[in-house]
Order: structure tokens, then sequence, then C-alpha cells
């Protein structure tokens, strides 16, 4: 009997034999994407990491890109079959690790057992038009969190723009200027499709875009209401940012509490969290203001959205945090509706990075302006004015960064929320399978330390994780991190615990000030069973003694040669 996948394989070589449609010339939803071979290879965005990382070459991202020829892109071979689920040829993936099953094997075992990654395996296809150096150079890239890719479609349109549509005196938006029609269009457009990824409309929730996520938070925490009585609950696994809004709400003489997580797995402590909802007597004017996010930035964990029907129900007005959770985590706002939603489109379309937004609901609060500041602000009354396109901060945002950001939001439905969340989640329950089984030779002590939930129900695209020693002692995170790039697996590093929340006027908020480096894998939209298969081929290495002291002492080489 013939397995799925050799099925699925035999369908796609009779389909490709009676097409001659070149691979990427289309895929679902988006027939103006062309397979452009001139132009071989994905971006990064900016950041710390990106010039740090050669990805086989000895140039950063950006000058592989330049310096790549393109004939031998042109000659460059890819697999037979533009469906295979891997990019790698089976028979370049070394199976001699005895405790994975060979590589054919392992993949042919997780579609049969995860039928909903494999009912998308075109996105495998995209993967190699729109991001095609991840298989050129074989590369398995797992630090989405850090530094998320962004494809060839979204550079290519956002070029033909820049050169034949963009004015060239490159007007800037802000709340206060009128702008030009061009710049109304792709505000709109990039409003509309933001809201559509979350499942709702501007009927719903006005839209206040900002230069990033630090000034998102900081501008929320200028606008809210704060006064003395109110009440701002906070959690431990808030991001660093919502130093801000506590700031301003200790000034304004607001009680600050804190609910606390688990220390098995990172979760929000039901009990304490349900006890401080209901608690009654906080304030006569509603019990206050809930900020939380609906996916851990230190450890991963998946939050539940229920926090937000019971914070409701009980009087509070919800804040949530999607910044680090769309696209591998759906975020359905017509079913959940906080009053107001923090995030950045840093993650959602790679390029270009650090675009913040703000969501108000419109039939709770109104966004307006001081007559004699002229700075926005929140009003607890329904909002019957401007649906959306305010754009916060006085230097505002510039015309071509709104048509990069619709072209990558354009992108991204064609890959849709739901079919991504749903590939990553495959992903992640096998790799929590398959990490937490590896054992060392000796003794068959655990290989690795696993932090936060060990099923995948909790876990959203994030992983940490410590690699243990025989003795039980943790490994570098920087080791394991510089030793993976030498076989071309990219990792991140990510700290645990969250010191933002110690306040020297709140004895009960100073809890857990040390962080912990560990390392951190991220899943992104992209992203194949090759990749996490290579991941714990690679982690099954430090199983071997002598592996870890010869990489021990490279790494310590490598670090005084740096200094």
């Amino acid at each position: 009997m013939f397995s799925k996948i050799s099925t699925f394989r035999q369908r796609i070589q009779k389909q490709r034999h009676k097409s001659s449609t070149p691979i990427g010339s289309h895929y679902p939803g988006n027939e103006d994407v062309r397979s452009v071979r001139s132009i071989q290879t994905f971006f990064l965005p900016k950041s710390p990491l990106s010039d740090q990382f050669a990805y086989g070459t000895s140039t950063s991202p950006a000058a592989s890109q330049a310096s790549v020829d393109s004939s031998i892109l042109s000659s460059a071979t890819f697999p037979d079959d533009p469906h295979r689920s891997s990019s790698v040829q089976v028979d370049e993936i070394d199976t001699r690790n005895h405790e994975l099953l060979p590589y054919q094997d392992a993949e042919e075992l997780f579609l049969e057992e995860h039928e909903g990654y494999f009912a998308h395996l075109w996105i495998d296809k995209v993967r190699k038009d729109q991001y095609p150096k991840l298989d050129l150079q074989k590369l398995v890239y797992l630090d989405y969190a850090t530094a998320p890719l962004y494809s060839r479609y979204q550079v290519e349109k956002h070029m033909k723009f820049l050169l034949q549509d963009a004015e060239p005196w490159a007007s800037r938006i802000n709340s206060t200027n009128n702008s030009l029609p061009q710049d109304a269009d792709y505000i709109n457009a990039t409003s509309n499709r933001l809201l559509n990824l979350f499942n709702t409309t501007e009927k719903d929730y006005t839209i206040i875009f900002t230069p990033d996520l630090s000034s998102t938070y900081r501008l929320f925490a200028e606008m809210h209401p704060f006064h003395k009585g109110t009440v701002l609950l906070v959690n431990e696994d808030n991001h660093e940012y919502i130093h801000d809004i506590t700031c301003f709400a200790q000034r304004s003489g607001s009680k600050i509490l804190s609910s606390l997580l688990r220390n098995r797995d990172f979760c929000i402590q039901s009990s304490e969290m349900h006890r401080l909802l209901v608690r009654r007597g906080w304030t006569g004017l509603g019990r206050g203001l809930l900020v939380y996010p609906a996916q851990s930035h230190f450890s991963g964990v998946r939050h539940s959205l229920n926090w937000i029907i019971e914070a409701q129900q009980n009087g509070w007005k919800v804040c949530l945090d999607v910044s680090i959770c769309v696209p591998c985590i759906e975020i359905d706002l017509s079913l959940y509706q906080p009053e107001f939603v923090i995030g950045s489109l840093f993650h959602v379309t790679g390029y270009p990075s650090g675009v913040g937004f703000l969501f108000v609901k419109r039939n709770s609060h109104s966004v307006c302006r001081e007559k004699e500041t002229n700075h926005l602000k929140i009003a607890e009354v329904p909002e019957n004015g401007r649906t959306v396109r305010t754009v916060g901060e006085s230097e505002g945002l510039a015309t071509q960064t709104f048509a990069a950001l619709c072209f990558g939001l354009e992108h991204l439905e064609t890959l849709g929320t739901a079919y991504i969340q749903t590939r990553v989640d495959s992903l992640m329950s096998w790799l929590i399978d398959t990490l937490k089984s590896l054992r060392h030779k000796v003794e068959q002590k655990p290989l690795l330390k696993i932090y936060g939930p060990l099923d995948a129900k909790h876990r959203g695209s994030i992983l940490v994780f410590d690699v243990l020693d025989s003795t039980g002692n943790a490994l570098s995170a920087g080791l394991v991190r510089r030793v993976a790039e030498r076989s071309n697996i990219i990792l991140g590093i990510g700290r645990l615990s969250n010191s933002n929340l110690a306040f020297p006027s709140n004895k009960k908020l100073e809890r857990k000030t040390t962080m912990k480096t560990v390392v951190r894998l991220s899943l992104g939209p992209v992203s194949t069973f090759e990749d996490v298969y290579r991941l714990a081929q690679f982690l099954a290495c430090f199983r071997n003694e002598d592996y870890i002291s010869a990489e021990a002492l490279g790494y310590v080489e490598e670090y005084t040669d740096d200094c």
C-alpha cells in the first residue's frame, strides 16, 4: 500500500505533465504574484542580528542578494516535485541518529498524523518561489521572533511603486495634516486589510498607527484616562513596554496589581486571576483596566482569550497585546472583543519593520483631541467620528510605508492565517514530542529542558529550552546558537522572567527580577517539517559528550578571538 505522501507525489507528477504552468506563476488567492527568476533571494528586516549571520556565505543577507550571480541562480537545482513537504533531497539528510526515524519515514508519519498540515502543502511551493534563498542555501531559519522574513512579492511590488507610482516629494502623514488622495488610498487599504486580518471591520474599531510598538504603548499610556481610584491589572508576561503604562498609571494615583504565572509552565495562575477579576469594591467607575498578551514574548505560552470575556463580565476594560502573535496565531476579534488591541506589523509583514497600531473599540470609546495640547485622548463614549486612519505621533509616517504594509498584508492574505496556524501547531506538536524524548547516551538523562507547557494547545510559535549536559547542567545558549549556525540553523536567544514589573512602591510586584538566557526557536509562516527535523537532528548530536567538549572548546576560542 502506498503511503499518503507517495500517492500525493504521484498525483502531482501527473498534473505537471498536463500543465506547463511555471512554478510560482500563481498561488491561491493572488493571480498577480509572478516568478521572477532574476531575484532569487529572501529578505531580512534590519535588526541587530541581521548583519551577524552569513547564511552559508561570507556576506550579510543584503550583500548576498547583490552578489549572487543570476546565472548561478538560474541553474540552481530544485527537487523534482514542487509539492514536496521538504526542500532538501532525502539523501542529503543524515539519518544516522538512532533516536530519530529516517527522514522520509518521519515525514510520512508526520503527514499521516497531521491532516491539516498535509492539506496545505501548497504553502511549501510559495516558500520556494517567494523565499528561495532558504532552499538555495539549505538554511533552517527558526528565529522569526527576532527578524521575520519578508517575501520577494512584497519587495517587487514596493519597488515598482517607488519607481513608477510614488510622488517624488514623499509626503509624511500625521493626524493633523491634509494628505494627498494617494496617501488616503494606501492608508485605507492598509487599515482595511489589517482589520480583515483580525476578522473585524472599521465599524467595530478605530485604528491609530504609530512608528513602532514602543510608541504605541507610550501613546496608549498618554491617551488612557487613568485617575485616582483606577485599578491597573498587569501580568508577569507583559511586554517590557508595559513600563510606560504602569508609570503613567502610578503618577495618576492608580492602584497597580500583577497576576502571577505558574512556576511549572509559565501559564497564568487561573485561581489568582479569577480572584482579582471578581474582587468587589475596586472602584465605583468600573473595576479598571486589564493588560495582558495573547502570547508570551518570553516563553511562547499562548494565554487564553477567555480572560477577555471574564474580565468584561466583571466590569473590566481589556487591552490585549497581539504583537508577537500574528500571523502564526489567529486572533478573531469577532468572537473576542477587547476594548483595546496593541500590536506591531513587524511580525506580520516583516517589511518595513516597526510600525505599530492601536485598535480602540468604537461602541465603548472614542478618540478625541485636546484643544489645549492637540494630544489624542480616549474618551469613554461611543465613537461617532473618524473610523480609522489616525496616525499617531508628530513625526508621522511616510506614504511609502503604508504602500509597503499594504503589499505585505496582501501577500499574507494569500497564505491565510488559519492555514499558517494549522501548520505551526502541527510542527510545534511534533517538536515538543520529539525534543522531550531525546536522552543522553549515558544513564538516559533528559537532553533538553523545555520551558512552558508540554502540549501544543497552550503553545504559540515560540519554544524556549536549555540543552543539558549529562550532569544536568545547562549549556550556554550562546554556545548552542553558535554551533547551530555552523550547521546552517538559525536560532534565537530568549530571556525568561520580566524585571519590568518591579515597582519600588509596590512590594508585591517585586518578584523574579533576574533574567535567564535560554535558546529560543520561533516558527514562521513558511516553516516546514524539514526545518524542525533538522533541528531535532542537530540537537541530538549533544547526546555525545565528546561532541559537547569539542564544540565548547571551539566556542570559547571564537569568543576569545572576538573579544
